[in-house]
């Protein structure tokens, strides 16, 4: 664009330095035609300025039509360039609008990791706190034994009668009861149990293990003379909420004192 201009200039300034070369050369002429009084060179004279002024209006009709060619090479460019201009606007446009959607989608991207990771948070705190809980639960260990400190026999009574170890030594995940004498299974797994008796002579010595209301195993004891003691234990499979107890049988009985001979104790050993 900017030659375009630049060539105008040249023309216009070309054909301004030939008019002034033509009016120089005119006057040069008739001053000397003057000089020398030669009539052939008055009429000379006379004539070259019409050939001057021809010659002159010719040049100037030729830098015209250099210059309106220039003119219209110009119009031209310019005319691109308004098209040009016009295609990067729109180019310019379109990437404003990327740009927006891309900071749109940008920002919709950061909400939505953020919600994920809030979630992620509250699952993962959920879990651990599951996991605690369920830790918890698998720790189950139970030890006590019949007497409080006190010693006797409990019973003999006329039916079964159930057994409430006082005195505990463990009882971690309180699955034990020890106002109830009852095992109570926190959740479904294998556990194990032993169970321990002691008595005195002349009376059967008799303790029974049963879940949920019905027999499972026992112990027994007798002798006429001194003292006699027993022991056993079993594994069994629970549910979650099954209960286990020992009941001294009907018309037996059983002794303990602050030596904790008669006990009772019990394991989860794993969940299932």
């Amino acid at each position: 664009m900017s030659a375009v201009y630049l060539l105008l200039l040249l023309l216009v300034l070309g054909c301004s330095l030939l008019e002034g070369q033509s009016v120089r050369v005119n006057s040069i002429t008739l001053r000397g035609s003057e000089d020398r009084g030669d009539r052939e060179n008055e009429i000379q004279a006379a004539e070259n300025p019409t050939t001057e002024a021809t010659t002159t209006t010719s040049t100037q009709q030729s830098c015209q039509q250099d210059i309106h060619s220039v003119l219209r090479e110009m119009s031209a460019v310019l005319a691109e360039l308004k098209v040009e201009q016009r295609h990067t606007t729109t180019a310019v446009n379109n990437l404003e609008s990327r740009l927006r959607a891309s900071e749109s989608q940008v920002e919709e991207l950061k909400k939505k990791s953020e919600e994920e990771l809030k979630n992620l948070k509250i699952s993962f705190s959920s879990e651990v706190e599951n996991l605690k809980k369920e830790n918890e639960v698998r720790k189950v260990v139970f030890s006590a034994s019949l007497s409080g400190g006190e010693s006797g026999h409990t019973g003999p009574y006329s039916a079964d009668f159930t057994l409430i170890y006082k005195h505990v030594f463990i009882n971690i995940g309180k699955a034990y009861n020890p106002a109830t004498g009852i095992f109570t299974a926190p959740v479904r797994g294998v556990y194990q149990f032993r169970f321990s008796i002691h008595g005195g002579a002349g009376r059967h010595v008799t303790v029974v293990f049963h879940k949920n209301g019905h027999h499972i195993a026992g112990t027994h004891a007798f002798q006429s003379g001194g003292s006699v003691s027993s022991s056993n234990g079993v594994s069994l499979l629970l549910e979650a909420g099954d209960v286990v107890c020992l009941k001294v049988r009907a018309n037996a009985w059983v002794f303990d004192d602050w030596f904790h001979h008669t006990t009772f104790s019990g394991q989860m050993l794993f969940s299932v």
